[in-house]
C-alpha cells in the first residue's frame, strides 16, 4: 500500500510541474505498458513573451497571402464516388512537403522529437512513392515554410496527390490555430490552408503533431483528408520512442501493421494515443476530417 501510494503521489507531482506531460507505453497501442524509468516529457504551448503588438507583426494570416495565390483556379471535380476504395489510386506523381521544428529561436521553446517525427514522416512518404521536400528545426522559417507550401502548389498537376506534414509547436493566434515557424512565426490555419487548399489536385493529405491545433479542420476542402494529434488540447512526446505520441502510432499503424488508407490510419493513431494518455489520465483530443471521396490509398 505504501508503494502505491507513493507512486501515486510522485504522478501528481510530476503532472503538477510539467502540466502536459506524460510517458508513452513501451509496446503497440494494443499491448501497452508503462516504463516508469523514463522521465516525462513535455510538449507544452508555445511559451510567449512578446508584446501584442510585436506578436502582430509576427502573424500570418489570411490576408497575407498575395492575391496570385487566393486567385489560383479551384481544382477540378473529384472522381466518381466510388464509396468502397480509392477513385484515384495510382496518382501520376506524389508530392510532400514536410516540416519539422525541435530547435526553435532561443530556448524557450525547444522541443525533443519533432525533427524525428519529420524524418520518419519522410522515409514513410518516400517509401509511398512521393517526391519530398523538407525543412527542419532553424531552417524551418515562416518564409521557407512558404516557400515550400508554393512548391506543392507548382508541384501538382490534375490528378497528382499531395500531403503536408508538421511536427511541432501549435499555438493561439489572434486569428485561430496556428503552426509555429522555428523564427517565431504564428503561420495560421487561414494562411497555411490557403496554400494547400490552391494546389490543383483532388487528393490531398495533411497531418499535424501539434497542440490545440483543430482549426484547421475548418479549412478542409473536398478531395482532402486531414489527420492532427490534437483539437482543443494538447499533443505529447514520447521519451522512449523518440517521436510524438500520435506520430509513433500513426506510423506503427501504417508501416507495422500495413494500414493503407488513412480511413483506418487516423482512427489507428487516435486509438493508439487515446490508450497511451489513459495510462497516465491524460486527455487528449486527437481528430480527422475527411472529405475524400472514396477510400484514401496514401
Amino acid at each position: 500500500m505504501k508503494h502505491l501510494l507513493a507512486l501515486a503521489l510522485a504522478a501528481v507531482m510530476l503532472l503538477l510541474t510539467f502540466g502536459c506531460s506524460g510517458t508513452p507505453p513501451t509496446q503497440s497501442a494494443g499491448n501497452a505498458t508503462v516504463d516508469h524509468s523514463v522521465a516525462l516529457v513535455e510538449r507544452p504551448e508555445f511559451i510567449e513573451t512578446r508584446p501584442p503588438e510585436v506578436v502582430a507583426n509576427f502573424t500570418l494570416k489570411v490576408e497575407s497571402v498575395p492575391t496570385g495565390v487566393l486567385e489560383k483556379k479551384p481544382p477540378p471535380p473529384p472522381p466518381p464516388d466510388t464509396l468502397s476504395n480509392d477513385p484515384n489510386p495510382n496518382p501520376a506523381h506524389k508530392y510532400a512537403y514536410i516540416v519539422g521544428i525541435s530547435n526553435y529561436e532561443g530556448t524557450a521553446n525547444d522541443l525533443q522529437f519533432c525533427d524525428d517525427d519529420a524524418q520518419a514522416m519522410k522515409t514513410w512518404l518516400q517509401g509511398e512513392g512521393f517526391t519530398c521536400r523538407m525543412d527542419l528545426d532553424l531552417a524551418a522559417t515562416a518564409a521557407n515554410i512558404t516557400t515550400g507550401l508554393q512548391w506543392l502548389i507548382n508541384s501538382a498537376a490534375p490528378g497528382d496527390e499531395i500531403a503536408f506534414c508538421y511536427s511541432g509547436h501549435g499555438g493561439r493566434s489572434t486569428a485561430g490555430s496556428a503552426i509555429i515557424s522555428a523564427d517565431l512565426y504564428y503561420v495560421t490555419h487561414g494562411y497555411v490552408m490557403s496554400y494547400f487548399n490552391a494546389a490543383n489536385c483532388t487528393k490531398k493529405l495533411a497531418t499535424l503533431d501539434a497542440c490545440v491545433i483543430g482549426d484547421f479542420h475548418l479549412d478542409v476542402v473536398t478531395g482532402t483528408f486531414m489527420a492532427t494529434a490534437s483539437d482543443n488540447k494538447n499533443s505529447y512526446d514520447a521519451p522512449d520512442l523518440n517521436h510524438g505520441a500520435w506520430t509513433y502510432y500513426w506510423l506503427y499503424g501504417t508501416e507495422t501493421v500495413g494500414l493503407v488508407y488513412a480511413e483506418d490510419a487516423a482512427p489507428y493513431a487516435e486509438s493508439g494515443m487515446k490508450a497511451w494518455a489513459s495510462l497516465y489520465r491524460l486527455r487528449v483530443d486527437p481528430i480527422h476530417t475527411d472529405k475524400y471521396t472514396g477510400m484514401m490509398d496514401m
